[in-house]
């Protein structure tokens, strides 16, 4: 029984990690996922929707790197939606003289998603462009987003959102982004490929409007909007022409803080969508989802049965004496690259990397832990 446990848990780890990857790239795209020649005539129009708490000291930025867009300035409108803002955020959108940036203060907010639910009903182009305040787009990111609107399946994109370190900026991208962040862009790659992609950043995705459904407050947008796009029968696609670029966090523990959020508000959002789930009634999404999304979140809980099973049989066979010697390993590791951190020491990549991996999956099991034990956010980055 316990070495069944050992490889049913590491099977599964191995194809959260590799397997999943491995089938997508087998599987012949589906028809009608691309978007046809652009059409003649106007754009649609469209409005960045930005949610902002306290940002003062990026708003200005952010407004001049969305007014530069290479997008028809008369189908253009900025909405930057104050989540109860205190820093002066404010007085900066609202002075501004380009009649293009609009701002919305709502009377009363239950946090960042409910602040969105209300600005969205104001709202005035066709596309709804999601964005934070720190992410920058390149020139062409609407133009590129807004071309896969030819096609009328397509109901939402979602960008390529590349990390930039403190302190950089977009020509100073590193080629390595991380393993893990690398994988992940492949797989939304393929799954749109396929027509079965309903995951996002919420820095850099799009929707139409008339698609948009009021969300609950204590989800994340970059999960329910996918899910309710392509529950309503379209098409979610990933678009690699449109890049943003974002800010890495500044330390693990704003890591993984992030990923503790982003696990507990997604996690209780996915399941808010059981019909998504269900293999009989949607097997590409359901498949996609419990293994992109639901296993992905419970990969930590796999690790430590792998770790304590393969200890466990360690006496049995040189096979797990093994596994035990290199998941210990891999254990190990992960603690001297915690401790580094901490010490502000340099160290070997590939320790970063197992370090890295570690802090990803410790916000998963905390995340999922609070989910499971009914904790929600509505206050979301404060």
């Amino acid at each position: 029984m316990i070495e069944a446990i050992f490889w049913i848990s590491t099977v599964i780890v191995l194809y959260i990690y590799w397997g999943y990857g491995a089938v997508l790239t087998l599987l012949p795209a589906r028809d009608g996922t691309r978007a046809p020649a652009r059409k003649p005539g106007r754009p649609p129009s469209v409005t960045v929707l930005v949610t902002a708490f306290n940002e003062a000291d990026v708003i200005e930025s952010k407004i001049q790197n969305i007014l530069e867009q290479d997008y028809p300035a008369d189908k253009l409108e900025l909405l930057v939606a104050s989540d109860m803002s205190t820093d002066g955020t404010d007085d900066i959108v609202s002075r501004h003289e380009d009649e293009r940036v609009r701002l919305f203060r709502p009377a009363h907010s239950k946090g960042k998603t409910d602040t969105q639910n209300q600005a969205i009903r104001l709202a005035r182009g066709e596309i709804i462009i999601f964005t934070d305040a720190e992410t920058r787009f390149d020139t062409e990111f609407i133009k590129a987003t807004v071309e896969h609107y030819n096609n009328p399946a397509v109901g939402g994109t979602v960008g390529k959102l590349l990390f930039v370190s403190e302190g950089s900026d977009n020509s100073h991208i590193s080629d390595n982004q991380g393993a893990y962040w690398k994988y992940e862009l492949r797989l939304r790659s393929e799954e749109s490929r396929l027509g079965i992609l309903a995951v996002a950043s919420g820095a850099c995705m799009s929707v139409r409007k008339s698609l948009f459904v009021p969300m609950n407050p204590a989800f994340g947008e970059d999960c329910v909007v996918p899910l309710d796009v392509v529950q309503a029968g379209r098409l979610w696609v990933y678009v690699p022409d449109a890049v943003a670029y974002d800010r890495m966090a500044s330390d693990s523990a704003g890591e993984f803080r992030a990923r503790v959020r982003m696990t507990l508000r997604n996690w209780q959002g996915t399941w808010a969508y059981p019909g998504l789930l269900n293999p009989v009634r949607n097997p590409g999404y359901a498949w996609a989802l419990w293994s992109h999304k639901i296993l992905r979140w419970l990969s930590p809980f796999f690790i430590i049965i792998s770790v304590v099973t393969a200890l466990f049989l360690a006496g049995r066979s040189g096979l797990y004496a093994t596994a035990a010697t290199g998941l210990t390993a891999l254990v190990a590791a992960a603690a001297f690259g915690w401790l580094a951190d901490r010490k502000n020491m340099k160290v070997p990549s590939v320790i970063g990397s197992v370090y890295s991996f570690a802090l990803a999956n410790a916000g998963f099991l905390v995340g999922v832990t609070r989910a499971i034990l009914g904790s929600q956010i509505t206050r979301y980055g404060r």
